[in-house]
């Protein structure tokens, strides 16, 4: 493409991604720091304390903000933690991409050299992970035997568990197709299906309760919820103290606000809020087992799904349906009340909004109504009861209706002042649903409490999905700087940079080195930054002796002190002074990993998006004077 001119000064979008990027700086670690976001059309506060609420909440008026917003709430919407690194190290890699053109290193050097330092900081991460087993979450079944309730993963492995007869019958049962795309031999290990997993006396459970305090981050009152919300799907489930897994998807949450953070609760089925005229209904319910039927829609004559065209030659004339004066709506609601009444209905769940007329008419005969079920709920119970779910309430037949539900009341709130002012628990036998109620005094710091619960249950499940962890609080960031360290100095560089990493200056030296290395060295300081960053949070140094005690410690990792002894040495107080390692931290900093799928893939997606914001800066740039591309010391030449 030739050499292109270019001003310094007009890569806004590195630098707006660069400032953005100092917004997670104060969610990083374990002490996050909470923000108050205030709506100034409706008065609203919003106490948040992570990047993708932020993020959320702001009104972003330029193009790399929206960008950087999306980029986060897609990452937020598949794994619901790790947005705060993504954010971070996007802000300290866009500022080494702005180190790097100032240097008058291209574009295309630039790209290549981080791409080959991410990849070989994922090789590094992938060849030191650490599996549960390995990390000392696993227990042996007969340590549980007893436990009921207990909230354990069952693991298998095959050489352990499978009889050589079964091995051989399965062997000589599958069938071996070579010549289909669909058909492969498929290794012994991968075959551990949920299925094939066996409760036999040499079997591997998951200590969950170990696990989630490894995974708390900090947020140790939310991971105990998580905990006891596997500890009830496992009991709820059937399954005993062999829960096979953590099910996210079978996890709901109530926020309540009104009450103290003490009333938080983790309990089976749904929660729903209802008035005080439904919970006196409740009250007659109570130990009952209920006819329930589920509608996906409204509960109204007037209710239409979504994409329903109305046919253009019917000419509304009335609104009576004959000349008695009965309405089209009193007919509709006689002919649903006789359905209702002829299954022996007690309980219709609306994921929508019911007519309050109807309601009223259900009321009068026993049928409680409850509106604004989400969606899950709603399959949960259908899949629990047996029920069909339908569109419409005239489609209901005596094979839509499901049995075996039950309804209590749970707490009441009425000095909240609302309407709906009671707490009602709707469970279904054999579901495995389960209720996070989240409650706080202060309504504005619900959406924190709640964001920090799903980040919790998500590491726990990413855990269990992965069977594989990193070493957290920075351990893994530091290893990183450690191998790019040694691949810089292994090309022969002899200056030091910030990070204290070598950096080339002469090109005759190194020659194509030169560019590649550099653009290493300030990417290994991202890293630096950011273990600095989660030490400042945790109240261990400042920022400046944060990165004088990481440089002395990559020393020490260099001159063959094992990375353990050295990480606990920088988490101490006094690791430069008299060499005494802190027992307590050196335990705490072995008990913090991170979940090895969402940090990898939060690292690829932040250096995807320097990418972008760095090409579009580049194919934007307009509006360069003649007179300043005379100046030689304003421009680049790429």
């Amino acid at each position: 493409m030739g050499s292109t001119i270019i001003n310094q000064r007009v890569h806004i979008g590195l630098q707006q991604l660069t400032a953005l990027g100092t917004v997670a700086h104060s969610f990083l670690g374990p002490n996050k720091k909470y923000k108050f976001i205030q709506d100034e059309s409706t008065g609203e506060c919003f106490l948040v304390c992570t990047c993708f609420s932020v993020m959320g909440h702001l009104e972003l008026d330029c193009s790399i903000g929206q960008l950087a917003n999306e980029t986060i709430q897609a990452h937020q919407k598949v794994f619901r933690s790790g947005t705060c690194c993504l954010l971070f190290l996007a802000g300290v890699w866009s500022r080494a991409a702005l180190e790097c053109l100032h240097r008058g290193i291209s574009i295309p050097d630039i790209k290549s050299a981080m791409l080959e330092g991410l990849d070989m900081c994922t090789d590094v991460c992938r060849s030191n992970s650490v599996s549960i087993a390995d990390a000392g979450l696993i227990v042996s079944a007969s340590d549980t035997s007893g436990t009921s309730g207990s909230p354990r993963t069952m693991l298998r492995r095959p050489a352990l568990i499978r009889s050589q007869g079964s091995l051989g019958n399965e062997k000589h049962s599958r069938i071996k197709l070579s010549h289909s795309r669909h058909f492969r031999e498929i290794d012994k290990d991968a075959e551990a299906t949920p299925q094939s997993f066996s409760q036999a006396v040499n079997s591997e459970v998951v200590d969950i309760p170990r696990i989630a305090e490894a995974l708390s981050h900090g947020c140790a009152e939310a991971m105990s919820l998580v905990v006891k919300a596997c500890r009830l799907q496992s009991k709820y489930g059937g399954r005993g103290d062999s829960c096979r897994t953590f099910d996210v998807n079978k996890l709901v949450t109530c926020p309540l606000p009104g009450l103290s953070e003490a009333h938080q609760s983790v309990l089976p089925g749904c929660v729903v809020l209802l008035s005080a005229e439904q919970a006196a209904l409740v009250h007659r319910m109570k130990e009952k087992s209920c006819q329930a039927v589920l509608i996906d829609g409204d509960l109204s004559e007037k209710y239409r799904h979504l994409g329903f065209n109305k046919q253009t030659d019917i000419r509304y004339v009335t609104g009576m349906s004959d000349c008695k004066g009965l309405r089209e709506s009193d007919a509709w609601e006689d002919r649903v009340l006789t359905i209702l009444l002829n299954n022996s209905v007690s309980l219709v769940v609306v994921s929508g909004e019911a007519s309050e007329g109807f309601a009223q008419c259900c009321m009068r005969h026993c049928i409680l109504v409850v509106e604004r079920v989400r969606p899950t709920v709603l399959k949960d119970l259908a899949e629990a009861t047996g029920a069909v779910l339908v569109t419409y309430a005239t489609q209901l037949s005596k094979h839509c209706v499901g049995a075996g539900v039950k309804v209590s009341i749970w707490k009441d709130c009425s000095g909240s002042g609302r309407r709906l002012s009671t707490a009602v628990n709707i469970v279904a036998d054999g579901s495995r649903l389960v209720t996070v109620v989240l409650t706080s005094s202060i309504q504005g710091k619900l959406q924190a409490l709640e964001d920090q619960f799903w980040a919790c249950a998500f590491r726990l499940h990413h855990a269990l999905k992965d069977q594989k962890l990193l070493p957290g609080g920075g351990m893994t960031e530091l290893l990183c700087v450690h191998h790019l360290q040694n691949h810089i100095e292994g090309n022969g560089c002899q200056t030091n940079g910030k990070g204290g990493l070598s950096v080339p200056l002469d090109k005759q030296a190194t020659g194509g080195n030169m560019n590649r290395d550099y653009v290493l060295c300030v990417m290994a300081d991202g890293w630096t930054d950011y273990i600095s960053t989660l030490m400042l949070n945790s109240g261990t140094r400042s920022k400046v002796e944060a990165w004088t005690t990481i440089n002395q410690q990559l020393r020490y990792l260099k001159g063959g002190l094992s990375l353990d002894v050295v990480f606990s040495r920088m988490l101490s107080r006094d690791d430069t002074e008299s060499g005494v390692v802190n027992p307590d931290m050196s335990q705490s900093a072995e008990k913090v990993y991170d979940n090895v799928t969402v940090k990898l893939e939060a690292w690829r997606k932040a250096l995807d998006l320097v990418f972008l914001v760095l090409q579009t800066d580049i194919e934007i740039i307009t509006g360069i004077d003649p007179a300043q591309v005379e100046s030689k010391s304003n421009v680049v030449v790429l």
